[in-house]
């Protein structure tokens, strides 16, 4: 007996990990928000009339600062839904851009991302959509599209998103990654 056809939908959310050139951005941001304001602050008492106005030109400075600081919050929601992924960028939880979306029958290439193994190939389009460059599960695919090229993605998966991934994905890249084992 057939069994019938379910959909499969399975979301997982990452969030970056930020470098420590972001983490030093974060802190030139704070201390040029705060010497702005400062600046600000005592030329106030100098303009009388527009005294008001250099108020909320700090309070302007002060709400710029908080927004560019917060937008190095990132996050990347990856679905799956019956054999097609779907990559968003979240900024701050407050914005959410779609990154790609793609079928996986479609990937040419798929498997454990390793940073140096790509560093000398030519892709249209790098999407590194992952917590950092250091991370265990980071898993990577490349396709073509015609907006795109050549592209690679760069993501974390979890063992329920590769499963779901199998299905449809090229039989040779199922087998060169979850049924070959390396000989030892």
């Amino acid at each position: 007996m057939n069994e019938p056809f379910s959909d499969v939908f399975i979301e997982h959310l990452v969030k970056k990990k930020n470098t420590p050139l972001e983490w030093l951005l974060r802190v030139l941001i704070l201390l040029g928000a705060a010497l702005l304001s400062v600046i600000l602050f005592m030329f106030s008492g100098y303009l009388g009339v527009f005294q008001t106005f250099a108020l909320m030109l700090i309070a302007g400075v002060i709400y710029g600062a908080w927004y560019i600081f917060t937008s190095f919050n990132v996050e990347f929601e990856y679905s799956i839904t019956n054999g097609e992924m779907d990559v968003d960028k979240i900024i701050a939880q407050r914005k959410r851009k779609r990154l790609i979306s793609v079928k996986c029958k479609d990937f040419e290439t798929f498997g454990r991302y390793k940073p140096e193994e790509h560093a000398g190939r030519n892709y249209q389009t790098k999407i590194l959509a992952y917590d950092s460059a250091s991370s265990d599960d980071a898993w990577y695919c490349t396709f073509r599209t015609t907006a795109n090229g050549n592209t690679l993605l760069v993501f974390n998966a979890t063992d329920k998103m590769l499963g779901a991934m199998k299905t449809t994905m090229p039989k040779p890249l199922v087998f060169e990654n979850f049924v070959k084992r390396p000989v030892q």
